[in-house]
This record gives C-alpha cells, sequence and structure tokens, in this order.
C-alpha cells in the first residue's frame, strides 16, 4: 500500500499535547545480564528463567563541535537558562534554535543517516511482521530462533544487527536511541517478541526516532549547557521536559501521516523516514521559535 497519509507543509498546528507538565521518569530497568549473555542460548532458543533486561546504554558519545559555520550559542544559552530555572519553554526555544542552525528540519535529518537506517529497519521489520509473521520477519536477520523469546533480548540483538558498537558518533547516537527506547519499554513490561502488536512496534519506532533527535542535540548542544547545573535533579528535570517536547512533536508529525507501519511497502520506507525526521524537526523549530 501507498503513503496515503501525508507529514503536511506550511505552518503545523499547534498539538494538543503542548503545555502538559513532563512525566515523572519511567523506572529504572533491572540488572543487565552478566557479561557474554546477550540474549537467548547458543542454539537459538529462549533461555529458561524470568527474562533478563537489555544492557542500559552507555553515556552519550562525547560532543563534537559544529561544522564551520555553524554556532549553536543561542541554542546553549536558552538550554542552559532552562535547565536552572526549570523553564520548559527555554528549553523547547533551545531545540528549536538548534535545528534553525542546522538549516532546518530537512537539513538537520540529513545529518543523520544511521539514525535514519535503524528507524528504517524497525519500520521494515514491523512491515514484515504485518506480513509473514515474527519469525519470517526475523530470519532476514538471522534471528528467526528468537520469535519466541523475550522481546527485550530479541531487540537487544537487533540492535547489534542495525548498528553495531563502534562507528562513527551518528552511529552511536542510533544505537543508543535504540537501547534506551528497549531499556524504558521493558520496565513497563513487553512480553515475547511473537505476543507484540502493532500498536508495541511502533512505540519502539517512535521511540527511537524521538530519542536520536535528543541524542542529537545533546551531544551538540545540550549536554554541556544542561550539565552547567550543579542541582542533579534540575538536570534530569531537564531531560525530561526535553524528551516530552521532542517525542510529542514525533508522534503528533507520525500520527498526522495517517499511515501505519504495517501498510507500509519496503520500497517507501527509506522516504517515509527521513519525511518523519524532517517534519518532527520543522515542528520543534516552529513550536520553540513560538515560545
Amino acid at each position: 500500500m501507498g503513503t496515503s497519509g501525508s507529514f503536511g507543509g506550511g505552518r503545523p498546528m499547534v498539538p494538543s499535547w503542548v503545555g502538559e507538565p513532563a512525566p515523572e521518569p519511567a523506572a529504572p530497568p533491572t540488572e543487565p545480564p552478566p557479561d557474554g549473555t546477550d540474549g537467548a542460548p547458543d542454539d537459538g532458543q529462549a533461555p529458561d528463567g524470568p527474562p533478563q533486561a537489555p544492557t542500559p546504554p552507555a553515556p552519550y558519545p562525547p560532543i563534537v563541535p559544529p561544522a564551520p559555520g555553524q554556532s549553536f550559542r543561542g541554542a546553549k544559552t536558552d538550554m542552559s537558562s532552562g535547565t536552572r530555572s526549570g523553564s520548559r519553554d527555554r528549553i523547547r526555544r533551545g531545540a528549536g534554535k538548534f535545528v534553525s542552525t542546522g538549516g532546518g528540519g530537512r537539513a538537520t535529518a540529513r545529518q543523520m543517516g544511521s539514525s535514519r537506517a535503524v528507524a528504517g529497519g524497525i519500520a521494515g521489520l514491523a512491515s514484515a511482521i504485518s506480513q509473514s509473521g515474527p519469525t519470517e520477519a526475523l530470519r532476514r536477520f538471522n534471528l528467526e530462533g528468537l520469535a519466541g523469546a523475550p522481546a527485550e533480548e530479541v531487540f537487544v540483538a537487533l540492535t547489534d544487527a542495525l548498528c553495531p558498537p563502534g562507528g562513527t558518533i551518528d552511529e552511536a547516537l542510533a544505537r543508543h536511541a535504540l537501547l534506551e527506547t528497549i531499556a524504558a519499554l521493558a520496565a513497563e513490561g513487553l512480553g515475547n517478541f511473537d505476543e507484540l502488536s502493532q500498536d508495541d512496534l511502533q512505540e519502539v519506532f517512535i521511540g527511537v526516532v524521538a530519542r536520536s533527535i535528543e541524542g542529537k542535540i545533546l551531544n551538540e548542544v545540550g549536554t554541556n549547557a544542561i550539565k552547567l547545573a550543579e542541582d542533579t535533579a534540575a538536570v534530569e528535570r531537564a531531560q525530561r521536559m526535553l524528551h516530552t517536547f521532542v517525542v510529542g512533536c514525533v508522534r503528533d508529525r507520525f500520527q498526522a501521516a495517517g499511515d501505519t507501519l504495517s501498510t507500509l511497502d519496503t520500497s517507501q520506507i527509506d522516504q517515509y523516514v527521513t519525511d518523519l525526521y524532517a517534519a518532527s524537526l520543522e515542528l520543534m523549530q516552529t513550536l520553540g521559535e513560538a515560545e
């Protein structure tokens, strides 16, 4: 099926979630599995006993300097001010200035090739599951033996397949976004992989897109600005406010498109994901400028 919806053009309408307080953080995942156990055993069967939580993601990679001619001073000022004062508006304004400084939503999206690839992998997985079931969908990654395993174990294995450790900063941010999304959803309980609904897969997809955007902002703008605050609670509050803002924009643009991941043809996924990143970033810029 084609993509019947549209990410829209012109000035986006303000979503209903704007103005809502940031939610409390999810409960942290349980202890990670010991070294050398990253999912199912070698025979491809799910391990006995309770499922083990995925390994928590590593801290964001080191900050890299902006490209020549690119200054995030305005964005950093707003991020720093928002962290110290607890101002949600200043955090949003800083995020919007980040997009503007980067040349707008589509230009910023083009800089996130690895993140788009990982998000596209999740979208393709959801589409394949709807068409041929979880076992066949995992076969393309040589993980078909894990179809009945706990979902978090399967997604950790998929992380290694979609975005192995190491590589560029963008690749590290993409990997971090997927692992962080898995950890957050695992804390709520995902069940076995072959029991996941399309809504569950949609949440993984939206989480990856949103957290990869957050990671880019924090890596290039906000890590130093946010960590300038000595109050740990203020830092955590600022990060929650940024997450609420970014995931709200991504969810709004995803819903505006009118499609579900299960309706996407594989030939359309790359363009769909690129358009979603661009539209979400553009909405962030628009709302940030309105603060």
